[in-house]
């Protein structure tokens, strides 16, 4: 795990990297603040013990995805290279990379050029606050959370929904069901399993993952009757704000937040990385 010092030099570094650029980076901290003893941070710290770059590996059941910082007065040095180079033993079975950077960040799209990338898509980040009004709940839809006879299905709507092979699903939620912050629950519409969504919590703030409903019951207000529950549950727990992602061009989903009372805040750019170019 990441220990405290590490964390926090890296919240310092995120905030300096921000406030210069006017930028929102995607570090996912809930996520950081969990990790596990694999190998997915690299540090570049000067001589005198201060943080100039971090770059952060994640693997949430699909594409490994790659973000990173380096101190504004320190680019250009080839600090980001190196600590890309630092990673690259780690991504010798990846299938796919996906580069993570701010949609505003000059410098970043000004670096991903230099790179074997092709643009891949957009996502918004949005959240909602409490004070927000949102529906009432369909009785149809329930939810219950998940347990392990589960996980079949629950990987069965990562391949339908996300394209995410049979293999890399199962290998991640069987370890997401270990995660003691994130528990998954299975949407049911008159008690019969339709999908399945995530949640995370820390401290006044939820994080909704993996949201997805099965293919054949698309199309029945499932999904909106599955996001007012749990954004009322959420929010009667004292959780101010509740947040998601949903991939920029998924103009339903978008649409179905935005009527849920969920605002954007910023706009992450994704490129895949040529894996081929590697040199492992």
């Amino acid at each position: 795990m990441l220990t405290k010092k590490q964390l926090n030099d890296i919240h310092s570094l995120q905030q300096i990297c921000e406030e210069t650029g006017n930028i929102k980076l995607k570090l996912n901290w809930d996520t950081l603040k969990s990790r596990a003893d694999e190998e997915n941070d690299y540090f570049h710290y000067d001589n005198s013990g201060n943080l100039l770059g971090y770059l952060a590996l994640y693997n949430f059941g699909g594409p490994v995805e790659l973000c990173g910082m380096v101190h504004p007065n320190h680019r250009r040095k080839g600090i980001f290279s190196s600590l890309f180079n630092e990673a690259v033993k780690q991504l010798a079975q990846a299938r796919k990379l996906l580069i993570n950077a701010p949609a505003s960040s000059q410098s970043a799209e000004g670096y991903i050029k230099s790179l074997p990338c092709t643009y891949s898509f957009s996502e918004y980040q949005m959240k909602r606050h409490k004070s927000k009004k949102i529906g009432t709940a369909n009785s149809e839809v329930t939810m219950r959370q998940a347990v392990s006879s589960d996980l079949v299905f629950i990987n069965h709507l990562d391949t339908a929904c996300f394209d995410i092979p049979k293999d890399e699903a199962e290998v991640f939620n069987k370890k997401i069901f270990a995660c003691k912050n994130e528990r998954t629950f299975i949407i049911e519409h008159k008690s019969e399993k339709a999908g399945k969504i995530r949640i995370q919590t820390e401290k006044d703030a939820a994080w909704i993952y993996g949201f997805a409903v099965d293919p054949s019951f698309q199309g029945k207000g499932i999904g909106r009757g599955a996001l007012t529950n749990v954004v009322n549950l959420q929010h009667s727990k004292g959780i101010s704000w509740v947040h998601l992602e949903v991939a920029a061009e998924n103009d339903h989903a978008l649409s179905l937040y935005k009527s849920c009372g969920f605002e954007p805040y910023g706009t992450q750019d994704y490129y895949e990385y040529d894996l081929n170019t590697l040199k492992v």
